[in-house]
C-alpha cells in the first residue's frame, strides 16, 4: 500500500450562486468605496491558499517584522492579537522548535509555545499597533490611511483618560477590530458603528469594565465612622496593597465582605 501513489480527494466545487446570501454579497462587493472593494478582492485572492501567501510574504526582502501566526490572520482579515505581536518584538528565541530522538529511526519534533503577554499600557499598545499597521499596509496598502487615523484616535483616547482606566481603551480597541474582522464592510474610523462599544468599555456605567477596584466610587451604605460619606470599600486595602492614606484614597478603608464594612481588613473579618 505504501508504494501506491497517494490520490488526493477532489474538492467539490461549490455553487455559490445558490447561497441565499449570494445576492447580498454581490451587492455589498459592487457598491462600496474603491478601497473597500480592493480589500474584498485581495481577501478573496489570499483565501485560496493563506499558508502559501504567508510563505511568500516571509520570503520577500524587506517585509515588516511580524509573527507568522498573525500574518496568517491578517491575510484572511481575521482578528490580530496585539499581545502576540508585542511578544514577538521582544522575543530572543531563534528556533521555536525542539526535537527529541527516540532511537536511530525515530525523532520527534515539536513546536514550543509560550503564553503571550498582555497589552498593559498605552506604550505597549502603541508599539504593537505600529507594527500591526506596517504589516497591514504591506498586505492591504489601501488600508494604511484609515488605520493610521484610527491609531491616532486611540492615542487621543489614551491621552484623555486616566492611566488607571487605560485597560478599558485597550478592550475597546479589541472589540472594534474584532467587529470589523467579522463585518468587513465597516471602517474603524466610523464612530457611529461602535457607539455601543464605547458605552460598554469607556463609559463609567458600561458593562465592559473587568475590575471593580478601578471603577469610580458609587453611592452606597455609609461605612461606620465615615460621617455620612458614601464610598465603596477599597479592595486593594483589604489585600494590603493600597499605599494611600484613608484621606487620599477614593475608596473606604473598611472590610469589603458583603454586609460588614467594619474597620478591619477582610482576612481579619
Amino acid at each position: 500500500d505504501d508504494e501506491q501513489p497517494r490520490v488526493k480527494r477532489k474538492q467539490l466545487e461549490l455553487d455559490v450562486k445558490r447561497f441565499p446570501w449570494n445576492e447580498r454579497w454581490r451587492t455589498q462587493v459592487a457598491t462600496p468605496a474603491e478601497d473597500i472593494r480592493m480589500t474584498f478582492e485581495q481577501i478573496e485572492l489570499y483565501s485560496k491558499d493563506p499558508k502559501q501567501v504567508v510563505e511568500h510574504i516571509l520570503s520577500t526582502p524587506g517585509c515588516p517584522p511580524f509573527p507568522p501566526s498573525q500574518w496568517t490572520n491578517l491575510v484572511q482579515w481575521k482578528y490580530v492579537d496585539l499581545a502576540k505581536v508585542l511578544e514577538s518584538a521582544h522575543s530572543t528565541e531563534l528556533n521555536p522548535k525542539q526535537s527529541h530522538v527516540i532511537d536511530d529511526k525515530v525523532e520527534l519534533s515539536f513546536r514550543v509555545s509560550k503564553p503571550a503577554g498582555a497589552i498593559r499600557s498605552a506604550a505597549d499598545h502603541n508599539t504593537a499597533f505600529t507594527m500591526f499597521i506596517k504589516a497591514l499596509a504591506f498586505v492591504f496598502p489601501q488600508q494604511w490611511e484609515e488605520y493610521s487615523e484610527y491609531h491616532l484616535n486611540i492615542g487621543r483616547l489614551f491621552h484623555s483618560i486616566e492611566p488607571i482606566f487605560h485597560s478599558r481603551v485597550i478592550d475597546y480597541d479589541r472589540a472594534v477590530r474584532n467587529r470589523v474582522s467579522v463585518q468587513r464592510h465597516l471602517r474603524v474610523t466610523d464612530p457611529s458603528q461602535f457607539d455601543d462599544l464605547r458605552t460598554t468599555f469607556l463609559s463609567s456605567h458600561g458593562v465592559g469594565s473587568r475590575s471593580t477596584e478601578f471603577t469610580p466610587p458609587v453611592r452606597g451604605r455609609p461605612r461606620p465612622g465615615s460621617s455620612g460619606q458614601y464610598k465603596e470599600p477599597c479592595h486593594r486595602w483589604n489585600r494590603g496593597l493600597c499605599q494611600k492614606s484613608e484621606a487620599e484614597c477614593f475608596y473606604a478603608h473598611c472590610c469589603d465582605r458583603r454586609g460588614c464594612r467594619g474597620s478591619h481588613k477582610r482576612p481579619e473579618c
